[in-house]
């Protein structure tokens, strides 16, 4: 199940919630219950790269040598 991001028309509140496709429009908010619900887009976060992500070309603090492989 898609997880999504929905604004409350009624009481203005932000929240996710876990729809099951196509049932959007089942949606209500879980603070004040009104069916005025509207998805929004949701901003997403990119990873992946766990410690191999380069993160400087100035090489590790556990490293004497800057121009290792390991480090850069």
């Amino acid at each position: 199940m898609p997880l999504y991001e929905f604004h409350c028309g009624s009481c203005g509140r932000r929240f996710e919630s876990l729809v099951r496709l196509g049932k959007e429009k089942d949606v209500c908010c879980e603070v004040c219950n009104s069916q005025d619900v509207r998805k929004i887009p949701s901003s997403f976060g990119i990873g992946g790269g766990g410690g191999r992500l380069k993160t400087s070309s100035s090489g590790c603090s556990t490293c004497s040598n800057q121009s290792c492989s390991t480090c850069n």
